[in-house]
């Protein structure tokens, strides 16, 4: 049996193909080690996965790319006529929406789901008629979508077998010798209003354990040997003991040594202590998502015990540090005044010579969020939309088209004050890129140093000295 496995992405966008998608390399994993009946493979590009000719198709896909997942599965079903699988947070927040084109949609944690399914597969003369015992899928019943229970999730998710990485190669646009990634926890501590992390992960939070997170590091540096390595938890520090554990327990490894760490955090979770470790770690990058800088806009947002207070507090103390400190930024929540989104922008202007990154956008309204039932109790959203509209061009922002939430401000000034806003922002990340070249540029004369002391040291070396005076006789 062969399953293929593939990440709808937009081709025009290079951002979405920079890192390859861990949550398929885990799938991959772990049907791998537990059904070793079934080959399987992860294709990038559609035409070669049709051309492998798979049994089963599974498909991953957010809700920018979801139009273009329904695209693709139609051509599979013209071409081949097999089985199509849909998961990610699109499908989890919306399973009464699964299309035609999709047999089976997973909703939400896919391993032991997708493990399941492919048994079923494999085993069953009639696999249509076992759907209704797999716990956490949709699919298609006489009456409709049919939605059965949700699934339990991992208790101890130290179970699962590191990402196959390997599986998803290394055509991305940022080389893994250059920057891998790693989850080190699934969920997220907190429930912002506009993130869909807290559907996807049913609001829980679970932790791979420290001992799994410092093997999966040495994994990743003797498999891969990158220059860095990206902590892409929701928030990798947001249990602070654990974080404290993996610190030591990377101190006590020299796991630290000759690479940089970059992770996201939160600014009430800042203070010297975790400031110290990161500097001492080589966590050289930390983001925020500091959203808005106005207490009612973080409030509206949930962003629990932040406020403008402990941003500022939070880029002084990495700052002091000599941390590059990465910034993300929301403009046009419904009741958002232009005053406030100016003490937002006012803020970042302050800070532009400490920030190295800024990411800006308008608010969005992710399925399942609270901001997504805002939106769709004014009509701005639907069931059914063009998911296309959430392909936003943070360049060339078009309001018009995509789903605008702000009440305060006609689209035409909100456009505006985006356009000088993101002025900014572009100003902040052409200094973060001047600064990270010299960051690499010091890093790689370092190494130039340690590669001559060693081979100045091996010039001097007995076996050396006896090889060349064999090799002259």
């Amino acid at each position: 049996m062969k399953f293929a496995l593939y990440c709808s992405y937009l081709h025009e966008k290079p951002y979405q193909y920079s890192m390859p998608p861990l949550g398929l390399g885990s799938i991959g994993a772990w049907v791998k080690n537990n059904c070793w009946f079934c080959e399987v493979a992860f294709f990038r590009q559609e035409q070669k996965l049709i051309d492998w000719k798979p049994d089963v198709v599974g498909i991953s896909s957010a809700t920018e790319n979801f139009s273009a997942a329904v695209a693709f599965a139609g051509d599979i079903k013209n071409a081949l006529g097999i089985p199509v699988w849909i998961g990610g947070t699109h499908i989890t927040a919306l399973p009464h929406t699964l299309p035609d084109c999709f047999d089976v949609g997973i909703l939400g944690e896919g391993e032991l789901t997708v493990a399941e399914l492919i048994k079923i597969h494999y085993k069953s003369k009639n696999p249509v008629q076992r759907l209704a015992d797999v716990a956490g899928i949709c699919y298609h019943g006489e009456k409709g979508v049919v939605i059965n229970p949700p699934r339990d999730l991992i208790p101890d998710i130290d179970i699962l077998p590191f990402p196959d990485r390997k599986m998803l190669g290394e055509d991305w646009a940022v080389p893994l010798s250059e920057e891998a990634h790693i989850i080190t926890s699934r969920g997220c501590p907190y429930d912002c209003t506009f993130c869909s992390a807290p559907v996807h992960w049913r609001k829980k939070v679970r932790f791979f354990s420290p001992e799994y997170v410092i093997r999966e590091i040495e994994h990743i540096r003797a498999d891969f040997n990158p220059n860095e390595i990206f902590f892409f938890d929701d928030l990798f520090i947001g249990n602070l003991p654990r974080f404290k554990k993996i610190c030591a327990l990377m101190k006590e490894r020299n796991l630290h040594r000759d690479i940089l760490f970059r992770t996201y955090a939160r600014v009430d979770l800042i203070d010297e202590e975790v400031a110290d470790l990161l500097a001492d770690l080589n966590f050289h990058y930390v983001d925020f998502g500091f959203e808005a800088n106005t207490q009612p806009i973080l409030d509206y947002y949930n962003k629990k015990n932040a406020t403008p207070e402990k941003n500022q507090r939070a880029i002084d103390l990495l700052a002091a540090k000599n941390i590059s400190i990465g910034a993300n930024v929301i403009i046009g929540a419904p009741h958002e005044t232009r005053e406030q989104m100016e003490q937002t922008r006012a803020f970042i202007e302050r800070n532009k010579e400490k920030l190295h990154r800024c990411s800006m956008g308008p608010l969005q309204a992710p399925p399942g969020t609270r901001v997504w039932d805002y939106a769709k109790s004014r009509g701005l959203v639907s069931d059914d939309m063009d998911w296309t509209r959430y392909i936003v061009d943070v360049e060339h922002l078009d309001m018009s088209r995509d789903p605008y939430l702000c009440e305060t401000m006609p689209v035409e000034e909100f456009t505006a004050f985006y356009e000088e806003f993101y002025r900014l922002a572009t100003e902040i990340n052409l200094r973060g890129k001047v600064h990270k070249m010299g960051v690499d540029l010091q890093r790689s004369r370092a190494r130039e140093r340690a590669m001559r002391a060693e081979l100045d040291a091996l010039k001097g070396s007995r076996l050396v000295r006896l090889a060349a005076r064999l090799k002259r006789k």
